[in-house]
């Protein structure tokens, strides 16, 4: 079952000040992001592959951690979401290894799948997946 979220206004607002890469405490002092040990990879689409019909279909493998919808300060080193980009741009934030990512353009794409804390920001270091493929 694919999970969608729609964030609200705190929500959002919490994903761009985590997005940013890390953050501060209450003096200004950098915190460190968490490192996991968890890996990402695409399975599909394949790199190098074509794909047709305009929708590339996405399979994810996820090993050594846990996706979960909560959105939390509270970070944990294998616990987080999935985002996954296309050409540099989030379309999605997964709650499931699975997607179809409708209306891709022809021509070859670049789609990344990072597999983040669950404050929306990146361990360190990223867990992140690339492969590029080609839309006919």
């Amino acid at each position: 079952m694919r999970v969608r979220w729609i964030a609200g206004f705190a929500g959002v607002s919490l994903l761009l000040a985590a997005c940013s890469g890390g953050g501060t405490s209450g003096q200004g002092t950098p915190v460190p992001r968490p490192r996991s040990t968890a890996t990402i990879s695409i399975l599909e689409p394949q790199p190098g592959a074509t794909a047709q019909g305009g929708q590339v279909n996405v399979r994810l493998e996820l090993k050594g951690g846990t996706i979960t919808t909560v959105v939390s300060t509270d970070l944990q080193p294998n616990v987080g979401h999935i985002h996954l980009r296309l050409d540099g741009r989030t379309i999605t934030l997964l709650g499931s290894l699975d997607e179809t990512v409708p209306n891709v353009s022809p021509g070859q794409h670049v789609l990344e799948a990072e597999f983040v804390a669950v404050d929306h920001g990146p361990f360190d270091p990223r867990v992140i997946s690339t492969v590029t493929f080609t839309m006919s």
